[in-house]
């Protein structure tokens, strides 16, 4: 049986290619967009994914980390008397106006970590470093940002909230989910940028101690700071995901478009082994008529269901990965975990396994004495 329905599907070749394309065309979809999914809502969460801290506090009702209300730093020693506390650092989260040279104004993010902390950011940096950064009155662009300031480069100055402000390093791939710039500096300097008093800071990131339970920690600290809301690093990122998840409806667009294309895909292939049922009905119709029991035709329908789910993954794999590689960029990431691309295929096996039920269904109402009497 397994011989017939390859022979049988091999026989049509060009109904075989649009069954195969229809699941490359799944596959690649529900790859790519997740992908972009992904890759977008790493974003969302760009800071606490990058910094290096275990715990981080924030005001409460803080939902995401580009949004944040300030804390009283007094606070902190309250963190550092914790035991299991290895370190503890203040971090300035603020919005500024850029004055760029031909005279317009730019929106920016300004971050500004404490320069002795251990606990910072973990940037890819593209020109100079992080000690150049922290230096007076400097600031660390991605080199993806440069042109929303008129294509500043390394040394070059321009006005931020009414100071003087100097590019003293580049990233790369520092591109948070708004289209505002990023740009990193020492806590002090964020303060005069954001015009923030030198007593209040934006949140506290904590480093445990190597081997301490982190939500035994957090339990520790909710008692000495009861009035701000301490949290784990990943459930900070996962609310700030969230966040635009639930205020912008970009999981909805994304889970529309590729359930479209999945049912695209299922229409391409059942119509397919529809056709190519239709075009050898009398064979099946013999079938039957040698004594063929419905479990073995199904085996034909699953085997070529099957056939045309593999070689089109296959393919479907391969040009999800070339499209990553030749179309991915910081601007535009795309996260194609392996888990994503598993279930992009194992979710299209299933779709050719039900388009199988269409032709069985004809094929089933087949009556196989027409063929005896012929």
């Amino acid at each position: 049986m397994i011989r017939f329905a390859l022979k049988t599907l091999l026989f049509d070749r060009g109904k075989l290619l649009i069954a195969v394309l229809g699941v490359v065309f799944s596959v690649v979809l529900v790859s790519i967009q997740g992908g972009l999914f992904l890759g977008l809502m790493s974003k969302a969460s760009m800071l606490v994914d990058y910094s290096q801290a275990d715990i981080w506090i924030s005001r409460r009702g803080v939902e995401n980390v580009d949004f944040s209300h300030v804390l009283p730093e007094r606070w902190l020693s309250r963190l550092r008397a914790v035991p299991e506390v290895q370190e503890a650092q203040p971090l300035i989260v603020g919005k500024a106006m850029a004055t760029t040279p031909d005279g317009g104004y730019e929106d920016v993010w300004v971050i500004g970590e404490a320069p002795e902390s251990s606990i910072g950011f973990n940037w890819r940096y593209d020109a100079g470093q992080r000690r150049q950064a922290m230096g007076a009155d400097a600031v660390t662009i991605d080199v993806h940002d440069r042109w929303k300031l008129g294509d500043l480069g390394i040394g070059d100055t321009f006005e931020l909230n009414g100071r003087r402000a100097r590019i003293a390093a580049t990233t790369n791939g520092v591109l948070g989910f708004l289209v505002t710039p990023y740009l990193t500096t020492n806590i002090n300097s964020a303060r005069a940028f954001c015009s923030i008093p030198d007593h209040q800071c934006s949140y506290f990131l904590v480093k445990a101690l190597p081997g301490q339970p982190i939500d035994e920690l957090c339990r520790k600290l909710r008692d000495r700071l009861p009035e701000a809301e301490v949290m784990p690093a990943g459930t900070f990122g996962s609310r700030s995901r969230q966040y635009w998840m639930s205020r912008t409806g970009i999981g909805l667009s994304f889970g529309a478009s590729t359930a479209l294309g999945l049912v695209v895909g299922l229409v391409m292939v059942a119509q397919s082994l529809y056709a190519i049922t239709l075009d050898r009905l009398s064979d099946y119709a013999t079938l039957k008529a040698m004594g063929a029991h419905d479990r073995e035709i199904w085996l034909v329908l699953v085997t070529q269901a099957l056939a045309i789910a593999l070689a089109g993954s296959i393919v479907g794999v391969a040009v999800t990965y070339a499209a990553v590689v030749l179309v991915a960029t910081p601007v535009t990431p795309i996260i194609t975990p392996l888990w994503l691309v598993i279930v992009g295929v194992l979710v299209n096996i299933g779709i050719c396994l039900a388009s199988a039920s269409l032709p069985a269904r004809r094929i089933h109402r087949v009556d196989a004495q027409t063929v005896l009497q012929g």
